[in-house]
């Protein structure tokens, strides 16, 4: 990925080279989102602004006018961004919130991508368990604020590891998610998953992919949770969030897994979002 030579602040872009974040930036920090534009569309933008919503809310800010009209300002906003670096099919949005000033300020960054639609990896990815800390379930572990923590650890101690991925426990020991990604396996004509009740983030994805498994016949059920045992058990395993849309688990210890009916998910989640 290559980032956008500018960075647009409150509407008025700034040389990435020149962008310095303030001590307001940085004390007053809210959350950041991530939006993918394929082409000239945002997928799951009304599902991100939805999420922006909630954590405005959480964090007890008015909405600005970049959420108001359905977030039409918003997404003229990304398209300036998009624009003004060139940046016209396959690209991230990085939008950050701080507070300054009783009011709310933000940010926009674009990061151009190789592929310019969602694809399915090539290479199966490799992941393990991460046990340093296990997640509590609770009012906020199925939203990105309440796991965030979580994710940053697991990737700190990804980057000195030879996995892929790593997966996060709750405190029962039932694997919840994936750093960033909801995990689902396949086991024969059945989806497993896990619930926000086990302390599951909820990512953006899931009702489509719900909507999925319905269309493919394949019964869901997110019921008794993950063990470690049952993704030895199972067929297939992927991992899903509405960035890097559908990755493919070719590994886990010894066991190595198929992708034939991913590949039958993925084609209907592409054709979902482009149709």
């Amino acid at each position: 990925m290559s980032q956008g030579n500018y960075i647009s602040v409150n509407g008025s872009f700034v040389p990435a080279t020149d962008y310095r974040i303030s001590l307001n930036e940085s004390d007053d920090f809210l959350f950041s989102v991530k939006i993918r534009s394929v082409r000239s569309a945002f997928p799951f933008f009304g599902e991100s602004l939805k999420m922006i919503k909630l954590n405005f809310l959480l964090f007890n800010q008015v909405y600005p006018e970049l959420t108001e009209s359905d977030g039409a300002e918003l997404k003229r906003q990304m398209e300036r961004t998009l624009t003004k670096n060139k940046q016209f099919m396959g690209s991230i949005l990085t939008i950050r919130f701080w507070g300054s000033e009783q009011k709310v300020n933000y940010s926009i960054q674009s990061e151009k991508l190789e592929s310019i639609n969602y694809q399915l990896n090539t290479n199966g990815l490799y992941v393990a368990v991460f046990p340093e800390i296990k997640k509590a379930a609770g009012s906020l572990s199925n939203s990105a604020p309440g796991s965030e923590l979580y994710w940053k650890l697991a990737e700190i101690h990804l980057k000195g590891s030879s996995f892929d991925q790593f997966m996060i426990l709750n405190t029962e020991d039932l694997i919840v998610e994936a750093i960033r990604s909801n995990i689902y396996l396949i086991k024969r004509n059945t989806v497993f998953g896990a619930s926000v009740q086990q302390g599951a983030f909820a990512d953006i994805t899931k009702p489509m992919m719900l909507t999925i498994f319905e269309q493919l016949k394949l019964s869901y059920s997110e019921n008794d949770g993950i063990t470690m045992q049952n993704l030895l058990d199972a067929d297939e395993i992927l991992l899903v969030n509405a960035i890097s849309g559908i990755q493919w688990v070719v590994g886990f210890e010894g066991k190595r897994y198929f992708n034939n009916v991913i590949r039958k998910i993925n084609d209907l989640f592409v054709r979902s979002l482009t149709n």
